[in-house]
């Protein structure tokens, strides 16, 4: 048995005064080591330390941008001067490869070679949609600004300036829907006839050099020192004569007939007081100065509405000209200087009714008051209902058989298709102008239909349309406009056209009965108001 070798335990010395083994005083191993200058380690190794006291701040990596093998092995700022690195003459004679230039690969958008012109035009419609995508609303998603809607969720309504504040002590009479108003019927209504002796004015001849005008040979619209007159039943001094002669029992203006018939289409408020006096029956409105200048009076049945049924109407309060009354006051300025602009105006080339002078018109307005009879039936009590009604025509014409047709003149403003979802007039009457009209009756269903009922009840042969574009001079200057053209209709094929305008459904209005002065205002009025049953 060959002998073992020998194994000797060195004494394991405890550091009672310090942290690791204690410093030994005698040893021969290190004795040829003593004095020698220590490295901790090289820099191409990678051994870690036992305790990293220089690394302390290692783990703000997000304020130092260094790497965590750099930081931890010494290459950093904080690992002392020991570690930096120190160009040798060995690394001067280093060469890279010189490999030769790849060519970078064509893009795919680049096979197309858009010149640079294209480019330039194609960022500017960009441009131009993202900033009507801002003003519609656009990026205030992120900011919770704005409720995202579900699929088919119909946009929520925005506020709406009432004509009259609903007191809380008032009683509901009646609540009718509109399924309820559109069943409703009056069929074989005969077309309403003159009642002789009253008609009232004089009408001037139309230009029809007006017909002539397109996109290329736009007109200014002139501004005239006219009035308008907003006359209300009760105010009307022949339909005082009327009602005292019996000619009928139901009185009314056409511009309250077409609120009333056209009730199912409006957004915006309206408000009509109905009267009984003894056995008559009076549709007003709220009284106001009878003949005023064009703009200074504000009425909800008689303002001009624009863009009332788009998919995206002008706000009631919102900033600078684009909001809904000042819209509407543009819309009432401009509709009317249009019919007045096209008028013949020399002695020759004028219209005489049966009375030329307007006993309610201090100033000549240029419209034709024709005061017409429509026969309603019987209610339930067996009474005849009559319906007496002032009319208006705007204009005269020489017709294709030389005889004289009466013109009913309204005008369409374009303010900012973009905002409105409408047509751009410039680019597209002129080649799809049924397209432009179509959009205009879709934005302006209401008024649209108001003007054309107006046209059927006074009997006018022709519905004329100017399409007026708003030309701004700047964003807050609304007064300057261009005509585009015109384009006119039989009132009755016009209405057949609309959706839902039927005369058999606009005849029909049940009336209920409130108490005395609930819709009226504080003046005491004239006669006694009757609190009877409905009546149709």
């Amino acid at each position: 048995m060959s002998s073992l070798p020998l194994f000797d335990l060195t004494e394991c010395l405890a550091n009672s005064d310090g942290w690791g083994p204690g410093p030994v005083k005698e040893s021969a191993v290190l004795a040829p080591f003593e004095g020698l200058p220590y490295q901790p380690f090289n820099k191409c190794d990678r051994i870690g330390r036992i305790v990293d006291w220089l690394g302390v701040d290692r783990y703000k990596k997000s304020e130092m941008r260094d790497r965590y093998n750099e930081r931890l092995y010494g290459s950093s700022a904080t690992a002392g001067a020991q570690f930096d690195y120190i160009h040798d003459n060995e690394d001067a004679n280093f060469q890279l490869r010189k490999l030769a230039q790849r060519e970078q690969e064509r893009r795919e958008y680049d096979k197309y070679n858009v010149p640079n012109k294209m480019k330039r035009s194609i960022m500017k419609e960009q441009q131009k949609a993202y900033k009507v995508f801002l003003r519609r609303g656009g990026g205030t998603r992120g900011a919770q600004q704005r409720t995202a809607r579900r699929y088919n969720e119909r946009q929520p309504g925005k506020g709406r300036q009432p004509s009259v504040q609903v007191r809380p002590d008032w009683e509901v009479i009646k609540e009718l829907d509109f399924q309820q108003l559109n069943k409703l019927s009056l069929p074989n209504v005969e077309a309403g006839k003159d009642i002789e002796g009253h008609c009232y004015g004089v009408l001037h001849y139309y230009d029809k050099l007006a017909d002539r005008i397109s996109v290329n040979k736009a007109v200014p619209l002139q501004r005239f020192n006219g009035t308008y007159c907003h006359i209300t039943t009760t105010e009307d001094p022949i339909i005082h004569k009327l009602a005292s002669s019996g000619v009928g029992n139901v009185f009314a203006t056409d511009i309250i007939l077409a609120t009333l018939m056209t009730c199912t289409r409006s957004v915006n408020s309206w408000d009509i007081i109905a009267r009984r006096i003894g056995n008559k029956l009076f549709f007003d409105k709220r009284s106001v100065t009878g003949v005023s200048p064009i703009g200074e009076v504000f009425i909800f049945n008689d303002a001009l509405w624009v863009s009332e049924t788009a998919m995206e109407p002008p706000s009631w309060d919102g900033p600078g000209v684009n909001n809904a009354k000042t819209l509407a006051d543009e819309a009432l300025l401009l509709n009317q200087n249009f019919r007045r602009q096209f008028l013949k105006r020399d002695s020759q080339h004028v219209f005489k009714f049966e009375n030329e002078k307007v006993p309610f018109e201090e100033v000549e307005s240029d419209i034709a008051y024709k005061y017409r009879t429509w026969d309603l039936g019987t209610s339930r009590d067996g009474v005849p209902i009559k319906l007496v009604a002032r009319t208006e025509h705007d204009a005269v014409m020489q017709g294709s058989a030389g005889e004289v047709v009466k013109l009913t003149i309204k005008a369409f403003n374009e303010w900012d298709s973009s905002q409105s979802g409408g047509e751009d007039w410039r680019s597209k009457l002129e080649i799809q102008r049924g397209t432009v009209l179509a959009t205009e009756v879709r934005n302006n269903n209401c008024k649209v239909a108001k003007w054309t009922l107006q046209a059927i009840l006074a009997g006018s042969d022709f519905l004329k349309f100017g399409f007026d574009f708003v030309s701004r001079a700047n964003v807050r200057n609304s007064t300057q406009h261009l005509i585009f053209g015109t384009q006119q209709y039989e009132p009755s094929k016009f209405a057949s056209g609309l959706p839902s305008l039927n005369m058999q459904l606009c005849w029909v209005v049940r009336i209920y009965a409130l108490p005395e002065g609930t819709l009226d205002s504080s003046e005491d009025e004239d006669g006694s108001v009757s609190s009877g049953d409905e009546a149709d």
